[in-house]
């Protein structure tokens, strides 16, 4: 990031990339401390796009929610379900008066989606987004298919000290284990 001075104050330079990571983080810090949950999905859907627009530009393997891993015949009802919130939180040009049922906690699967794309593309996995991986982990180990089955017994200590409705101790706990681990590794 570069900071430049303008007649309007201090402008920065980001690539495409840094202004996903940087949405992603936000999208994740609101998740784990109670934030609004339509800000969290907006960030983390927002962030989604451009990786997914990244990933299309350099022939990346496909995110998980991407349409064209649907059948043909399914893909613009899948299309619809999929961007419901995240369209109805930015537009209101073609429906007005339309009221939403929201489950935040489906923000989850985009956030996952968003994590595992920004780590390939980018090669870095920052400690906010390791914080969220391990906390994925913790509570959705059947849906991830490479944890070694020796891993589950931490797992499950980890499940049984940190259960799904604590999402901030667990941040506030592992976060800066994470950046210390970064600042010794980045001082080598």
């Amino acid at each position: 990031m570069n900071a430049n001075a303008s007649p309007i104050g201090t402008t920065i330079k980001l690539s495409k990339l840094e202004a996903a990571r940087r949405q992603l983080e936000s999208a994740i810090t609101l998740y784990f401390n109670g934030g609004d949950p339509v800000s969290t999905h907006t960030l983390a859907t927002a962030c989604l796009e451009i990786l997914c627009d990244l990933n299309t530009f350099r022939k990346g393997s496909p995110l998980a929610s991407d349409i064209d891993t649907i059948p043909p015949e399914h893909r613009q009802k899948v299309r619809v379900a999929f961007r419901k919130a995240q369209n109805f939180f930015k537009h209101a040009d073609e429906d007005p008066n339309e009221v939403l049922d929201f489950n935040p906690e489906s923000t989850t699967f985009f956030m996952v989606d968003a994590v595992e794309k920004f780590r390939e593309l980018s090669g870095e996995n920052p400690p906010v987004i390791r914080v969220f991986a391990l906390w994925c982990r913790v509570h959705w180990s059947v849906v991830f298919r490479n944890i070694p089955k020796e891993n589950e017994p931490y797992l499950k200590l980890l499940r049984s000290q940190f259960p799904m409705n604590d999402k901030p101790m667990f941040f506030a706990k592992f976060l800066p284990l994470y950046f210390a681990e970064t600042a010794k590794h980045t001082a080598k």
